[in-house]
């Protein structure tokens, strides 16, 4: 389902998109979680709609994993940089080494629609955390991820044609049809 406005187009998967980052922007308005919550929930959201429902559990899952890769090589990186007093140069070695662990591991172990979000992350948390509380602030980033992908799941699972229910009704009419054509 698309709409066509001249050479611009208007299909399902911005239609989704859309709803989702409403959702998430309710939600996140609703239990108080932030303006950095809503953020990071609907980039994860706008990563994980996919055009099918099959692609978007395969984003939605390297897009968590990535995010909680990124979220703990963050996490190592403070415990570092903190320890060796907030030194620049430090940052300037620490930062691009940990995304290339990161890079290294996600590709590893073939989570390639994970790698962006893995490493905005790795950057968000690394480059944002507040000195006083990082553990806390990289777990929230994390569960906000979380919650990004698991509304983009849903808005997949509502509105794609091969979500699992419909796809099994999909397949009884097909079924039905061939009995139907052999009579």
């Amino acid at each position: 389902m698309s709409f066509q406005f001249g050479r611009f187009r208007l299909g399902l998967r911005t239609i989704k998109t859309v709803i989702a980052i409403f959702i998430i922007l309710l939600f996140t308005h609703i239990f108080h979680r932030g303006q950095s919550a809503a953020m990071i929930a609907g980039i994860s959201a706008i990563i994980a709609v996919r055009d099918s429902y099959t692609a978007t559990l395969q984003a939605s899952k390297a897009r968590f994993i990535g995010s909680a890769l990124g979220g703990t090589l963050a996490v190592i990186y403070f415990f570092i940089y903190s320890s060796l007093h907030y030194n620049f140069a430090a940052q300037m070695i620490l930062i691009p080494l940990f995304v290339l662990v990161n890079i290294v591991i996600m590709d590893g172990f073939n989570l390639h629609p994970g790698l962006v979000g893995a490493n905005a992350t790795l950057l968000i948390i690394a480059l944002t955390i507040p000195e006083t509380d990082y553990t806390n602030y990289a777990l929230n980033r994390v569960l906000d991820t979380f919650f990004g992908v698991i509304v983009a799941t849903v808005m997949n699972s509502v509105f794609i044609h091969d979500a699992p229910i419909k796809k099994r009704k999909i397949k009884r009419t097909f079924i039905r049809r061939k009995i139907n054509n052999r009579k």
